[in-house]
């Protein structure tokens, strides 16, 4: 016997309407091939020829049990004024507030927000309602179990929820320059 296991990122996506899921999946294609996407509702033979054409992963109307984040406490703050070094690994229920820089190779991961005023090389995976943090090239960002690697780059970035969908701001101070950058 041989057993191989695989972390799996699902995204499940309710269909109410072909054409409203087609013009939504469009423009995300190169993100969501990093998913294997758990279709439910109507989910008619175009919308497989348009997955299976672009080679995106599927299933259909597939019942998942997924492991609930504890509830967090909306006054607790972590900071570390230090640099966070590569291999260290930082799993918390609250928020983060990195003073310097985020190495590559170093995680935290947090249900709750982050906030780095260092650069970030390493990998940050939050569920809070934002972060705030600019981003280097090596840098990973997780944000509700969506891979933001290609939508931010080099500048500082709040990334917040609004409506269920994921907000990226880039921030820059009043004359246009970008902030953190002194």
């Amino acid at each position: 016997m041989r057993i191989n296991q695989y972390s799996v990122s699902v995204m499940e996506i309710m269909i109410e309407d072909e054409e409203e899921f087609l013009r939504f999946v469009r423009p995300k294609l190169p993100l969501l091939k990093g998913y294997l996407l758990n279709l439910k509702g109507d989910v008619t033979p175009k919308i497989e020829d348009f997955l299976q054409a672009h080679g995106l992963q599927y299933i259909k109307n597939t019942e998942i049990s997924t492991i609930r984040h504890a509830k967090r406490s909306k006054n607790s703050v972590e900071v570390y004024d230090r640099i966070i070094r590569s291999g260290e690994e930082i799993n918390t229920h609250n928020s983060v507030i990195c003073l310097r820089k985020v190495n590559d190779g170093a995680l935290i991961r947090t249900v709750s927000n982050f906030i780095a005023i260092g650069r970030v090389d390493g990998t940050i995976e939050a569920n809070g309602d934002f972060l705030i943090f600019k981003k280097g090239p090596k840098g990973k960002i997780i944000f509700h179990n969506m891979i933001l690697d290609d939508l931010v780059e080099g500048r500082v970035y709040k990334i917040h929820l609004e409506n269920n969908e994921i907000i990226i701001e880039e921030i820059k101070e009043e004359n246009g320059n970008n902030i953190f950058d002194n």
